[in-house]
């Protein structure tokens, strides 16, 4: 019965096409198509957007920032449509993990080739844990609850992967091993 649903079973874009979304929504919705991913698309997705950093001129975090102010304003105009078509918060939309990682790694103190991997961990583990008050938006649903419970989560693993890095500096790990 579930097969018959119009957001079940196997997603392509021919199959997202037909239910009525373009492929321009289906490009920026699904982050770049990750969320295609037939496991973990939120996870690809973080990945993805981590690459962002090494981007000549975008570990900046004015750019990581507006990139995510960006997708942020951009989920929430586009989070309905693709609810309405493939039921509540679907693992289809991952523009929400882009918002999200660009915060996790915008730092004004770090720039470092290491720093995206450090904060796509923190990120994945804040955004799987739904922290207060990331699952208060997360069980809100609709536009806010799918874009604001990542930015929530984002802003702990900011935090968090900053001291962690810090911690490792003050003991000496950073300069020892990565040479800063």
């Amino acid at each position: 019965m579930s097969a018959d649903l119009p957001g079940k079973g196997i997603m392509s874009p021919k199959r997202l096409r037909k239910l009525g979304a373009p492929y321009w929504q289906q490009a920026l919705a699904g982050g770049l198509f990750t969320g295609l991913s037939p496991i973990a698309s939120g996870t690809v997705a973080s990945a993805l957007a981590a690459c962002l950093y090494y981007i000549p001129g975008c570990s900046n975090p004015l750019v990581l920032i507006g990139a995510a102010v960006v997708a942020f304003v951009i989920g929430l105009f586009l989070v309905d449509r693709f609810e309405e078509i493939l039921g509540s918060d679907p693992s289809f939309f991952t523009l929400d993990e882009f918002a999200g990682q660009w915060i996790t790694m915008a730092s004004p103190w770090i720039i470092h080739p290491l720093w995206p991997i450090l904060a796509f961990f923190c990120f994945r583990v804040f955004d799987i844990a739904k922290t207060w008050p990331a699952n208060w938006f997360d069980r809100r649903g609709g536009a806010m609850g799918v874009m604001a419970d990542d930015v929530v989560a984002a802003i702990y693993a900011n935090i968090c992967a900053h001291l962690i890095w810090f911690g490792l500096s003050l003991i000496g790990l950073v300069s020892q091993f990565l040479g800063q």
